[in-house]
């Protein structure tokens, strides 16, 4: 009788184990490839404009594509300066002036290049570099015709803004073109910033590495940003994304998080450290999170060579995991509509989304 007991009890241990080991499939997502385009180097960055993707293609320089078709419609592994040739050797950080017809791109641990380019042309065209060495990721927005505002998350200085417009200059009857500063400065901060995002109305947040994360308000932009608070993050907070409500946050091996903006403040006026789930969550701990895009209530998280984790995001305070898809080492990713374009070593994929 004793051994019969004994077989019942780890018979019902065992049927209660495997319960909360399997998972329940009955409310994960699923994706469906609806393509891929080969860059042939690594995906690593892209900036989207309508229909139109601008991409850094690492060793392959500088790519655009029309997502519609899924054609290449031009790509770049150099640009021409004076009378030379230079070649890109890994670019990773790209954006967007459409306003301007301007492609800013960066490499590791390399100034911001300026080009110019219009879809259609058969060339970009280079105009100068701007910021330092140090920027790790940056966010810009045009102020009207030949005018543009760049904030930075910089390793070095902590964030820094400047206000550019366009200067031409005869030498020679030599026309030289370039983007000059006329306005801007920079915030200290005691880390070190390695992303940035902005709204470019309100806010703008930088994740500070070992610190955490920092808020700013702007009354406008061109302004002067304001500190308002810092929370701190297990792990390495490395990429931020501004949503409606509060800040996301990917910490590398520590997962990711959401933090209300209210949390900020809160933080600040607080002399102890703000309990995790007391006012903002932390979700995906087991994951090494390297980047989050959001689109409603839909959080997309770039998990390296795991592929992608997708979140319900409809409460940002108790967010559940979705699934996790292996599409191949991700870096980054953006909505494109309601598709989800996704940077990874194998080219861009493009998904859909099915709940």
């Amino acid at each position: 009788m004793t051994d019969i007991k004994k077989l019942l009890f780890f018979t019902l241990i065992f049927i209660f184990v495997g319960a909360c080991i399997e998972p329940n499939t009955e409310d994960l997502w699923s994706v469906s490839i609806d393509g891929v385009l080969q860059t042939d180097g690594f995906a690593r960055d892209i900036a989207i404009e309508e229909n139109v993707a601008y991409v850094s293609a690492g060793q392959f320089g500088l790519q655009i594509w029309n997502l519609s078709i899924q054609s290449k419609m031009n790509g770049f592994t150099g640009y021409v300066e004076g009378e030379a040739f230079l070649e890109f050797d890994d670019l990773s950080l790209i954006t967007r002036d459409v306003t301007n017809h301007l492609i800013f791109a960066s490499e590791s641990n390399k100034d911001v290049k300026i080009f110019h380019y219009i879809n259609g042309d058969s060339d970009i065209v280079y105009r100068n570099t701007i910021m330092s060495a140090k920027s790790k990721e940056f966010i810009s927005f045009p102020l009207e015709i030949d005018q543009f505002i760049m904030f930075t998350a910089d390793n070095d200085d902590g964030m820094k803004w400047h206000t550019y417009q366009l200067d031409t200059t005869d030498i020679f009857n030599i026309e030289f073109i370039e983007w000059t500063p006329f306005g801007g400065g920079e915030i200290y901060t005691p880390g070190k910033p390695l992303g940035i995002d902005s709204d470019g109305e309100q806010y703008i947040a930088m994740a500070v590495d070992q610190i955490g994360v920092e808020l700013y308000s702007i009354d406008s932009l061109g302004a002067s940003p304001t500190f308002l608070g810092r929370v701190d993050t297990e792990g390495n907070a490395e990429k931020v994304v501004l949503s409606d409500l509060g800040v996301y946050v990917a910490c590398d091996d520590a997962g990711a998080y959401y933090i209300p903006y209210q949390d900020f403040i809160e933080a600040e006026n607080r002399t102890s450290p703000v309990p995790i789930g007391m006012f903002h969550s932390r979700f995906a701990e087991d994951l090494t999170v390297d980047h989050i895009a959001v689109n409603g209530n839909i959080a997309a998280l770039s998990i390296g060579a795991k592929g992608i984790a997708l979140y319900d995001v409809s409460n940002p305070s108790l967010p559940e995991e979705k699934g996790i898809f292996p599409i191949g080492y991700s870096y980054k990713s953006q909505f494109w509509g309601e598709k989800l374009v996704v940077c990874t070593r194998e080219g861009i994929q493009i998904l859909t989304i099915e709940k």
